[in-house]
């Protein structure tokens, strides 16, 4: 995927190579799971499909194990937990969720040199002017999405698609 960018490929075909990108990431990660949609869709349908996404997984109980959790009940709320982030601090948040476990620190799905390729390649296939959120404001502090005790999600927008990238772990 090396220097593609998205003005040169059609938005399936972009699509398509994103998805791709990451079939791979989806899955167990520590004690939670990590998991990554793309789809067609703008900014202002995103908090719409993100939280129809988390709310989809499940890991949205306000009850869990009958203990009151703090998660968003709406997309409006989704929204208002994300902080909009530039391509550097999202490229950041997604190697740091993706090389290391939330709980504990120790090796996630990829090690740091392959997180870095792949969301390398995810920034260059949503191309210039993307817009990125994240629940996530430094390496500790979050606003929880899920009803686990560690969650981090990074959503990109850029050339009509949306791709989340949500990361759940329980220590």
């Amino acid at each position: 995927m090396g220097g593609v960018t998205s003005d040169v490929l059609p938005v399936g075909d972009r699509l398509d190579r994103i998805r791709a990108l990451l079939s791979g990431s989806s899955g167990p990660h520590g004690n939670g799971e990590m998991h990554a949609w793309a789809n067609l869709g703008d900014a202002a349908r995103m908090p719409r499909e993100v939280f129809a996404l988390i709310e989809g997984l499940g890991v949205l109980e306000r009850w869990y194990p009958k203990v009151p959790v703090d998660v968003p009940d709406s997309s409006a709320e989704l929204a208002d937990r994300l902080l909009e982030v530039d391509v550097a601090g999202a490229v950041h948040r997604l190697i740091r969720i993706a090389s290391t476990t939330l709980a504990y620190g120790s090796r996630g799905r990829y090690d740091r040199v392959k997180a870095a390729e792949v969301f390398g390649s995810l920034v260059r296939l949503l191309g210039h002017g993307s817009h990125w959120w994240s629940n996530t404001y430094s390496d500790s502090s979050w606003n929880p999405v899920t009803r686990y005790v560690f969650d981090a999600v990074v959503v990109g927008v850029g050339s009509g698609i949306v791709v989340t990238i949500l990361v759940f772990d329980e220590d």
